[in-house]
């Protein structure tokens, strides 16, 4: 299997990578791309020089704009006339040797005055570069009136143009001077790299271990809610997106707690109902065996009393099952327009015998016509669960009250009982799966299915219904009324 690596070491393999692909551009774009840059930038600004000349070509200060240029932008820069014959000439250094200002200079040479005696020796006549008859080449080849390429040599960008009065303006912009500074910019760039990246690991190892400390207190509170400590301690403090996956596992295991507790308690109320209809089952069943077979009035008695604790068993086992099954597969729904009035009549209906036998009393308050688009057998189960619900809890007043009623377009169907109502710490967890109030007071068979599932239906029916508490309890829900059957 797989080894996992840990939420640290994750997060600093990444500061890494991290660091590690910002250096390989830096090496990228400062050694293996900088030459390709600056050709690119030095035959821009080489033609856009040549541009920025020719514009001035018929100007007083076009020598001067030429020397301006020339020492900003580091070019060789030459004007001849047709013949070849160097009328002008300036580069980046001109202003170290000085210029008069004489806009015909003697022999082509600017560098120096009229009356000044040249000194061949000191090499200051500045002859055409070879790449200058390439130029020329260039022009006739194309026949346009402005050329621009790199020489054979890689050495120099060549551009330049015919100027408006036949004169020859002839620009070189020099291409591997970049080469020295690369190899200066790499020896720099080693170092840097080095040092940034043993400071970069390292730091990236402090702030992972930073953020791992709190991440693995949290996933230690959480195995300690999976093993049942439901009150671990929670680590607070770090950032806000921890305090909150904190604040949340809180709450979970407190709401953990309170389903294991609902779920005990649910076992052992299910076994003492289960046990008692199994017992009664079993007693009268030895009884009819052995006592009243012969007494067939007996025998009819005890073997009704077998019938009602079977049909209990089967009801409270058929609650466990739909229950589950709702909660695998959704509500089952066949959707309809229903007489929501009549379903409420027959609902109560079916506690008649039981209210008779045990002296319970339903008042009912029933709008007539109310019609809504719901399943019917569904909707009579969540009203039969309210209405066992309250039966349930009414306490010794022993009376119920149904209202349907129509309100805002709405069919509100209540159950009120007269009980001790709902204990505020209750309130949260009543529509919770196998959760029963703790003041239940008659025997009846209760599963704490009956709110959940009414939750499930009405939710599925995407209806409001909620819970009154103020005076006495109240259980309710609204279904939109629809056109009339």
């Amino acid at each position: 299997m797989k080894r996992r690596k840990s939420f640290g070491v994750k997060l600093w393999l990444w500061f890494v990578f991290f660091s590690a692909a910002i250096f390989l551009a830096l090496w990228l774009l400062q050694t293996v791309f900088l030459q390709s840059f600056y050709n690119d930038m030095a035959i821009r600004s080489a033609e856009k020089a040549a541009a920025e000349m020719a514009e001035h070509s018929s100007s007083a200060d076009f020598y001067d704009v030429i020397d301006e240029t020339a020492a900003e932008n580091s070019l060789l820069v030459f004007v001849t006339d047709a013949e070849g014959n160097i009328l002008y000439s300036a580069d980046e250094y001109k202003g170290l040797y000085g210029n008069s200002g004489q806009t015909e200079p003697k022999n082509g040479n600017p560098y120096f005055s009229s009356d000044e005696i040249l000194n061949w020796e000191k090499g200051a006549l500045r002859n055409l570069p070879y790449s200058y008859e390439s130029f020329i080449a260039k022009l006739k080849e194309t026949g346009e009136d402005s050329a621009g390429f790199i020489s054979e040599d890689n050495a120099a960008y060549v551009a330049g143009c015919v100027l408006p009065n036949g004169d020859i303006l002839y620009i070189s912009m020099p291409l591997g001077t970049v080469g020295g500074t690369v190899r200066i910019l790499r020896l720099q760039l080693l170092w840097v790299s080095v040092l940034s990246l043993i400071l970069g690991f390292a730091l990236a190892w402090v702030i992972s271990k930073r953020f791992e400390k709190p991440v693995a207190e949290i996933a230690d509170s959480a195995k300690q809610i999976a093993v049942g400590n439901f009150h671990p301690e929670l680590p607070k403090g770090f950032c806000t997106e921890l305090d909150e996956l904190s604040d949340t596992l809180g709450e979970t295991a407190l709401r953990l707690e309170k389903a294991q507790n609902a779920q005990r308690e649910f076992l052992a109320n299910v076994s003492h109902d289960l046990r008692t209809p199994l017992t009664m089952i079993k007693g009268y069943a030895e009884m009819v065996k052995e006592i009243s077979w012969s007494d067939a009035e007996k025998r009819e008695k005890d073997l009704d009393v077998i019938t009602r604790e079977a049909d209990r068993l089967t009801a409270l086992v058929n609650e466990i099952l739909d229950f589950s099954a709702m909660q695998a597969n959704g509500v089952p729904q066949e959707y309809g327009v229903i007489d929501l009035s009549r379903a409420v009549q027959d609902v109560i209906g079916q506690f008649s015998p039981f209210c008779e036998q045990n002296g319970f009393v339903i008042e009912a308050e029933i709008t007539d016509g109310l019609t809504v688009s719901a399943d019917e057998a569904q909707i009579k189960r969540v009203i039969y669960n309210f209405i066992d619900n309250a039966v349930n809890h009414t306490g010794e007043s022993k009376k119920v009250k149904v209202s349907l009623t129509a309100a805002d377009g709405s069919a509100r169907f209540a159950v009120k009982d007269y009980g001790k109502g709902i204990a505020d710490e209750d309130l949260p967890y009543i529509w919770d799966r196998y959760y029963t109030a703790r003041n239940r007071k008659n025997k009846a068979v209760v599963s704490g299915l009956g709110l959940s599932i009414a939750k499930e239906v009405l939710t599925a029916h995407k209806a409001k219904f909620g819970v009154d508490n103020r005076n006495d309890c109240t259980f309710w829900f609204k279904l939109k009324i629809c056109s009339n059957i």
